[in-house]
């Protein structure tokens, strides 16, 4: 089937990211504070694990841990122990999510990544194309004429580990920020510009900045919830947050710089501008071309006709005629399945 064709199919369903979940037959308003419950457990542990870890490979856990709660300015991911702590805490809420995701069986995977049938591997290339000349091009123009202002931090451990477990990290924010808190949120509100602004102050709340940081971070939520919510998916705001914080990792890890937790006016307004030119460009992909709106598979189909033949298991034959008679009532037109009634776009 082509992509045109799947377009057409898919058209009469509501396509808006942030309330896509409601798509989908097993969904119920409380079961994303389940996924958040079950998925707050799981992180625990393997944040707990991941800590653990990079505290045995440091020799001094005592040391390593007192490190961790000096927040950014005793920021260490320049060695493989304190990438591994730093970033390995964070990365592990990928497999926390998807573990109470499976549990819970509200929705698919692919539902968290796009609204277009799962992860779009060509949004994803044009955007980290965008993201770099927008992100990184600048921090490496400011950065390279002063010169290094100090040693490189970096072991090849580290190194090595910044470079696997960075861009996941991101991907784990994404998925847990405007994945699972933006699409539960516009899933019972229905108001998209909502979702995206109580995310991002989540987002916020939860980096230990000073107040120009704070009001820097949360500009950058709401730039992320933005490219999730225009692009239909993950995959924008993942690029432009992996090459963000790549840019700063590989920067202050040769010596270019370092990263705080006190960050300037100057500073902040410079990261504004940055996340705004790339929503300008964003929204010129998405006026000029139909890179974002190309549906790649239709995932809502295959798992509802899932949950209703594992419904159809459990019903008795009298159940099962009854639950027919229901499905259309001559001279009404009872909305199609995954379909919201009031035909808002969530």
């Amino acid at each position: 089937m082509t992509e045109e064709q799947l377009t057409e199919q898919a058209s009469p369903v509501r396509r808006g990211y942030t309330g896509y979940p409601r798509q989908f037959a097993s969904w119920r308003w409380f079961k994303p504070i389940l996924v958040l419950l079950l998925f707050a457990v799981f992180y625990i542990v393997f944040s707990t694990l991941a800590t653990l870890a990079g505290g045995l490979a440091a020799g001094d856990i005592t040391e390593y841990l007192n490190g961790l709660l000096g927040g950014y300015d005793t920021f260490d991911v320049y060695t493989a122990a304190g990438a591994l702590g730093v970033l390995g805490s964070v990365a592990v809420m990928l497999p926390a999510l998807a573990l109470a995701g499976l549990i819970v069986r509200d929705r698919p995977w692919s539902s968290y990544s796009s609204s277009r049938g799962g992860w779009r591997w060509p949004v994803f290339g044009v955007c980290l194309l965008v993201a770099l000349v927008i992100y990184a091009l600048p921090s490496v123009v400011t950065s390279l004429p002063e010169g290094p202002s100090g040693p490189v931090a970096f072991t090849l451990g580290g190194f090595i580990l910044v470079t696997i477990l960075g861009p996941l990290q991101c991907a784990a924010e994404e998925y847990c920020f405007r994945g699972l808190v933006m699409q539960s949120l516009g899933s019972w509100f229905r108001l998209p510009l909502l979702a995206v602004a109580l995310q991002a102050a989540a987002f916020a709340a939860l980096h230990p900045y000073n107040v120009y940081g704070v009001i820097t971070i949360l500009f950058t939520g709401l730039a992320f919830g933005l490219a999730a919510w225009l692009t239909g998916g993950l995959e924008a705001s993942c690029a432009m947050h992996i090459v963000n914080n790549m840019a700063a990792f590989y920067l202050t890890g040769l010596g270019y710089g370092e990263v705080g937790s006190e960050i300037s006016v100057p500073g902040m307004l410079f990261s504004i501008a940055i996340d705004a030119a790339a929503l300008i460009v964003l929204l010129i992909l998405k006026r000029k071309t139909k890179l974002f709106d190309r549906v790649q598979r239709d995932d809502i189909t295959p798992f509802n006709e899932r949950v209703r033949r594992k419904k159809e298991r459990k019903l008795s034959p009298l159940e099962l005629r009854q639950d027919a008679e229901l499905v259309h009532v001559p001279g009404t037109d009872a909305p199609a399945a995954g379909q919201d009634p009031d035909g808002t776009d969530g």
